[in-house]
């Protein structure tokens, strides 16, 4: 496999700042993309419309679609996504349009001091019992908040109708409308853009994501969701009037099939660790017991270092791996005292149970960074 770096000069992140750029934000953080300005310059769309299927990358497109498909003759550029490229970090760059440096929403599995314990970070619930809630408040959004993209434009633009369409709801402060099937989700947006006045529309579609991790990239029942989402676009595409709005189309990163690590099968590593990893399988953090920072890197590179790159704390925030920008003030906490970055198809999971799961992402591989742009 191929290790690719982020590229926060050609990312998710600046499609974001090239929609909040036209929509006349003053406060973006990041460049933008000099084509997708023109383009929006040129067109002075009505309705703005940003889709987001999660995990459907460049490598998924390629395995599961035909060159002649509608998606992929309309991919005008392969994108960079964040790091990690993982759900919790890349969409909520694109819905913010910073990095995940800034942000400090890092990925799956968050260490929250409040608590001094794990939390699904989404969820608000206990990594050791997802059951559970870790605390009244949601902790992510109480001592993470960021103004969503729709925030943004609603503030530089009252005018400007703002949603999301979604199987759930993207974000507390967003309006959403929930949808149960991609062609659901297609005609709530066309919807939209036949009312009158200006829309922003952030689309979110959890497949092909959700049904990989159970089964992998190559499975064959992968197929028929990839075509059910191509099929839905191309309705879209010819269904829009296309002389008002503009699309475009993205994933947050792609996915791979994984092999496993698990440390229930190494005590010894597992001794010297005050709690579980935190962040991610790929992009795993570890707080170690206090004096046994040397051993627990003798031991991991023993047992992990072919397949993982081993960072402290500071060379791993320094690594530009999180994107430029002013650091959140918790993603100092976060991040742990060492950071293992995957470079080849290996995860790190707790237990047996975590091995289950086949499609992963979060590491540092071409495969799961590359994104493809998709206009009309």
């Amino acid at each position: 496999m191929t290790i690719q770096r982020p590229d926060y000069s050609n990312s998710i992140v600046n499609l974001t700042c090239s929609v909040l750029k036209y929509y006349n934000v003053s406060d973006i953080r990041h460049d933008t993309l000099p084509e997708i300005d023109k383009f929006l310059h040129q067109r002075n769309p009505r309705n703005v419309v940003i889709l987001l299927f999660d995990a459907m990358g460049i490598s998924i497109l390629k395995r599961h679609l035909k060159e002649s498909s509608f998606t992929r003759q309309h991919v005008v550029r392969s994108l960079s996504s964040t790091f990690p490229p993982t759900t919790v970090a890349a969409t909520t760059a694109v819905n913010s349009g910073l990095t995940p440096l800034e942000t400090g929403w890092l990925g799956w599995i968050t260490y929250f001091r409040e608590i001094d314990d794990n939390i699904i970070t989404f969820f608000n619930t206990l990594q050791s019992d997802e059951d559970k809630q870790a605390a009244p408040e949601h902790l992510t959004y109480s001592h993470i908040p960021y103004k969503t993209l729709s925030m943004q434009v609603r503030e530089a633009n009252p005018d400007v109708k703002c949603i999301a369409v979604a199987p759930f709801r993207t974000h507390p402060m967003d309006p959403t409308i929930i949808t149960k099937s991609v062609r659901e989700n297609m005609d709530s947006i066309l919807n939209l853009t036949r009312e009158a006045g200006r829309h922003l529309i952030y689309g979110y579609w959890h497949e092909p994501d959700h049904t990989m991790h159970d089964l992998g990239v190559d499975d064959p029942r992968i197929t028929p969701i990839v075509l059910d989402i191509d099929t839905n676009m191309q309705y879209l595409h010819d269904n829009i009037n296309k002389d008002d709005t503009v699309v475009f189309a993205i994933a947050d990163h792609s996915q791979i099939n994984a092999k496993w690590f698990c440390l229930c099968d190494y005590p010894d590593i597992q001794a010297l660790l005050k709690h579980p990893h935190s962040i991610e399988g790929r992009c795993a953090g570890f707080m170690v017991k206090d004096g046994k920072k040397e051993e627990f890197r003798k031991l991991f590179k023993k047992y992990f270092g072919e397949h993982f790159m081993l960072m402290e704390h500071e060379e791993f925030l320094q690594s530009g791996l999180l994107g430029t920008g002013v650091p959140h003030p918790r993603t100092d906490g976060f991040v742990g005292d060492f950071v293992a970055v995957a470079t080849d198809e290996y995860c790190i999971g707790e237990t047996h149970e975590d091995a289950e799961m086949i499609g992963i992402h979060a590491g540092l591989t071409k495969e799961e960074m590359e994104v493809p742009l998709i206009v009309f």
